[in-house]
């Protein structure tokens, strides 16, 4: 998984109504972490941050964190990332039940040719998800990963 993704799942997942409700001590430790650190380190992207707690299900608001953060180098922050690991395991330990990452969504798509998912990895969750698909040549999904993946920082 991207360095960026990474973070934006460990803000969607500690944004979530079942993480607030749940709340560890671990976790609510961990999320206030790393939005603290995002929001004093790259204060660009705290009105993205704040939009994706208000809908942290919402794919659109995910890409748009992930597109700032990207811009703003947050990728390359081993410390950030350190933190955004630390809100997964968390969540992974405290509340498993949390609603997962899911890799790949399609939805309504009709495609003239080929449709092609390739290398694909989410912590739990679901890999691809299609729904009302169509598709005029082949789809293909391969080299999909979901479960206990671990990225390295």
């Amino acid at each position: 998984m991207e360095p960026v993704t990474l973070i934006v799942a460990a803000i969607a997942l500690g944004a979530t109504d079942g993480a607030r409700e749940t709340t560890k001590l671990a976790i609510g430790d961990a999320y206030a972490a790393v939005k603290g650190w995002i929001t004093n380190r790259y204060s660009s992207v705290t009105a993205e941050v704040e939009g994706l707690e208000q809908e942290p299900e919402e794919e659109l608001r995910r890409a748009l964190l992930a597109k700032k953060l990207e811009q703003a180098g947050a990728g390359d922050d081993v410390e950030l990332l350190g933190l955004a690991q630390s809100v997964l395991t968390a969540v992974e330990e405290q509340a498993p039940e949390l609603p997962a990452t899911v890799g790949v969504v399609i939805r309504r798509a009709s495609v003239g040719g080929d449709i092609e998912v390739v290398d694909v990895a989410v912590d739990g969750g679901s890999g691809v998800v299609a729904e009302d698909v169509a598709a005029g040549g082949d789809l293909r999904i391969g080299k999909v990963a979901a479960g206990r993946v671990r990225w390295s920082v």
